[in-house]
């Protein structure tokens, strides 16, 4: 199943990919007198996936479905319980910063859900920071409120899987690694969506493509299967020390940044979950 949040006329809905094109879930509930939702946000922490898997295969939903070549996407949702960051989980993105890998554990960190922005929308280069990076992530919808999870049965925990853009303020880290939650707090500096795939429909997450792209340019990309910590054992190593509540969103680290200015425009395209695309803009620039 891919889900996304899409802008209409009344505010927002879910969307739903079907072979016909997107079904809305508005739609979707006036036909069947269903009270799925409203939002994605619900849908991943009601446990609703099975029921709304189920209201699909009825004709008279899939005959709603609208081919839109070009949909207004939203973030997929803009309140997590936890929005948490892995650092430095591949060799290059600590060559870019010209540090060394930590040994054993990644870094990570907590981020305010006042970062999320969705497809389409501006990425703000604060006035505090002369150099911002971006960088493509593969990003793990919890769909279960858990604890101490193994490794083994993280899976059965995730709801899907999300394409992310975390953008870092590089100065603030390279005069002190301990302001990289500063750093990565800024408004505008998470970007979700515009899909959340569930894990079906992704046949090897170890053989899954991540790249940052800047300006049509490919700055770094690699595959999940090159993670000093792959998702599942992110997943067990994190929950193992609280809980991953229920729509809690982990960025699962990058194969590399680039630095992003005025007028870019970046992208991180993650093979079979989905490409994510923002412009870039600066608060010093005339009229912000």
């Amino acid at each position: 199943m891919r889900l996304c949040t899409l802008r209409t006329t009344g505010g927002e809905d879910v969307g739903i990919a079907t072979a016909e094109g997107i079904v809305l879930l508005g739609t979707l509930n006036k036909v069947l007198g269903t009270d799925f939702g409203p939002t994605l946000h619900d849908i991943v922490t009601g446990d609703q996936r099975p029921g709304l898997e189920a209201a699909l295969t009825d004709p008279a939903v899939r005959a709603t479905a609208v081919r839109d070549g070009d949909p207004d996407f939203a973030p997929i949702y803009r309140d997590p319980a936890k929005l948490w960051g892995v650092g430095l989980n591949y060799t290059r993105h600590a060559d870019d910063l010209e540090v060394r890998q930590p040994e054993g554990v990644p870094g990570s960190y907590l981020r305010p859900s006042s970062t999320i922005i969705g497809h389409g929308d501006d990425i703000l280069l604060p006035r505090q920071s002369d150099r911002v990076t971006a960088e493509a992530e593969l990003g793990v919808v919890i769909g279960t409120t858990c604890k101490d999870v193994p490794a083994a049965e993280a899976e059965s925990v995730i709801f899907g899987f999300t394409t992310l853009l975390d953008m870092t303020a590089e100065d603030a880290i390279r005069i002190n690694p301990r302001y990289i939650p500063w750093s990565k707090a800024f408004d505008t500096f998470c970007s979700l969506g515009p899909w959340v795939v569930t894990p079906d429909e992704i046949p090897d997450l170890a053989a899954i493509r991540i790249s940052t792209v800047v300006n049509g340019r490919t700055i770094a990309a690699n595959q999940v299967s090159a993670m000093m910590c792959d998702p599942y054992w992110q997943v067990a190593y994190f929950s193992g020390g609280m809980v991953l509540e229920a729509g809690s969103v982990i960025a699962t680290g990058t194969p590399g940044a680039g630095v992003i200015q005025h007028g870019d425009v970046v992208e991180a395209l993650v093979e079979g979950v989905g490409d994510l695309r923002n412009h870039v803009r600066s608060c010093a620039a005339p009229g912000l």
